[in-house]
């Protein structure tokens, strides 16, 4: 049996981060998903800014991001496990076939 994305623990505890998000960003799913695209993007740039300059601290805001990112897949009640499992397997995919492409 394959290993979920996510353990338990660390499901529970983005969901009640995302509970907690809701609560400062908007409870209504429009108004939080609004915040949260735009705390996506203010993380992109803030992201690209630390790795140009050679910061490591680009690390933890990638893994700030993964939680917003995150949040969006539960905003959205879906399935954190299954969207990365299918995410997962889509990379695998499209990777092998530009590698097979490109030695062609």
């Amino acid at each position: 049996m394959p290993l979920a994305p996510l353990s338990k623990e660390a499901h529970l505890r983005v969901k009640a981060i995302h509970r907690l998000s809701r609560e400062i960003n908007g409870k209504t799913r429009t108004r939080h998903e609004k915040k949260l695209l735009e705390l996506i993007r203010k993380h992109i740039d803030e992201i690209e800014k630390l790795w140009e300059n050679k910061n490591k601290h680009f690390i933890i805001e990638t893994g700030d991001l993964i939680v917003l990112c995150l949040e969006l897949i539960l905003e959205n009640k879906a399935s954190v496990n299954k969207v990365m499992l299918g995410c997962f397997a889509r990379y695998e995919k499209k990777l092998s076939h530009l590698i097979k492409e490109r030695s062609q």
